[in-house]
């Protein structure tokens, strides 16, 4: 009887993935989001990756062009293999890429992230710099 439960949660479990997967999919068509390799529900495309990353990512990029998006569990990573493209991509977007994440140990643990160290870009970053 325990077995049979325990089997009936986890195919629940796994239903619920693959349906969220799927769901998430459905909603996501109308970003303009770079080309993607296919992704498995949790972990995302780190089993696309070998103990050579740079070849992984190389092979990867050969296939899917020089901008794609990578899920590294639930993190959406994106990856340029282009001097050329990258430099676009931070002309651009360098002020989105020059802030720190925000996380709940850093503002535990790091005084709510007002070193420098874990601040975001900004004018009170300037002033703590000089």
């Amino acid at each position: 009887m325990e077995m049979i439960s325990i089997s009936l949660c986890f195919a629940t479990f796994l239903a619920f993935l693959f349906l969220k997967q799927i769901l998430e999919r459905a909603t996501t068509t109308n970003r303009n989001l770079p080309p993607s390799p296919r992704r498995l529900p949790v972990i995302g495309n780190l089993h696309q990756l070998s103990l050579h990353t740079h070849r992984s990512l190389r092979y990867l990029s050969l296939r899917h062009g020089p901008l794609m998006l990578l899920h590294f569990g639930r993190v959406p990573v994106l990856v340029v293999s282009s001097a050329d493209i990258a430099h676009d991509v931070l002309k651009t977007h360098d002020l989105k890429f020059a802030n720190r994440p925000k996380t709940k140990a850093v503002d535990i643990l790091m005084n709510g992230g007002r070193e420098v160290a874990f601040s975001s870009y900004g004018e009170y970053w300037r002033q703590m710099k000089v």
